[in-house]
C-alpha cells in the first residue's frame, strides 16, 4: 500500500529476525537503511539483550452507562504504582468510552508471560476503584482481561540507536505510556536518525545505557 513520500505500508508481515540494515520475514529479506524495533514487551524477541521485562496488567470494562462519567480520572498514587518495580500493585484509573462503557484499571504484576487472570489482584483493583468512585460498585462489569506492558529496570523507555546491530534503532520500554508518549518518542527518534539536535536530552533514554548497566 503506497503512502506519501514513497513509503509502503505492509500489514500482517511476521518479522522473524533483525539483521544489519534489514529484517527477515520468512524467506524474504527486507533491506532498509534504518530499522526500528517498536515491539513493546516482545521487543527482546527480535533484539536479544534488550532490558525489557513483561509486566502484566488487568483491565475490566462495564456495561453501558452513558453519562455516568465524562472524563478520565486517575489517582495520584498511579504514578507510584507505575514507576516502582514491585511484584504487585494496584491503582485507580477509570476511562469512559464512547460506547458509554467504563474501562477500569489498573493492576501490575511481575509474573513473566503468565496471562491467567489473578482474581485476588483483580478484586483489589475493583475494590480500590469503588473506594475512589463509590458509584462504580453498582455497575456491572461484563469483561476482564490481561495484557503485558514493557518495563525497564530504571523505568525509562529505550529510544535511540542499538549500537551492536548496524541500522537498528529502538523505540520500546514505555511501560504503560507508549501511546501517551508516542509523538514525543517519534520526534526524539527522528531527530537522532536525521542527525539533528534533539529538543530534549536523549542520553537518559539511550538503549545502550541499560546495556552497560546490565553488564557492569
Amino acid at each position: 500500500m503506497p503512502r506519501v513520500r514513497g513509503a509502503v505500508l505492509r500489514e500482517g508481515v511476521d518479522i522473524e529476525e533483525v539483521l544489519p540494515n534489514a529484517v527477515r520475514a520468512g524467506a524474504e529479506v527486507i533491506r532498509a537503511e534504518v530499522v526500528i524495533n517498536a515491539g513493546g514487551a516482545e521487543a527482546p524477541r527480535l533484539t536479544p539483550g534488550l532490558p525489557i521485562t513483561p509486566r502484566k496488567g488487568h483491565l475490566a470494562i462495564t456495561d453501558r452507562y452513558p453519562g455516568f462519567c465524562r472524563h478520565q480520572i486517575v489517582e495520584l498514587g498511579y504514578l507510584a504504582s507505575a514507576h516502582v518495580m514491585t511484584s504487585e500493585s494496584v491503582a485507580f484509573n477509570v476511562q469512559p468510552r464512547p460506547t458509554g462503557q467504563l474501562l477500569i484499571g489498573s493492576a501490575r504484576e511481575l509474573v513473566g508471560w503468565d496471562p491467567a487472570t489473578n482474581r485476588a489482584i483483580l478484586r483489589r483493583m475493583l475494590e480500590r476503584a469503588g473506594h475512589f468512585m463509590p458509584g462504580l460498585r453498582d455497575l456491572s462489569v461484563i469483561r476482564c482481561w490481561t495484557g503485558f506492558r514493557p518495563a525497564t529496570p530504571d523505568k525509562l523507555p529505550l529510544i535511540g540507536r542499538w549500537e551492536s546491530i548496524p541500522g537498528l534503532w529502538i523505540a520500546a520500554g514505555h511501560e504503560g505510556l507508549g501511546i501517551t508518549t508516542s509523538l514525543g518518542t517519534a520526534q526524539l527518534l527522528a531527530d537522532q536518525i536525521a542527525g539533528r539536535a534533539t529538543q530534549i536530552d536523549a542520553a537518559p533514554f539511550s538503549p545502550m545505557r541499560t546495556l552497560t548497566a546490565v553488564h557492569a
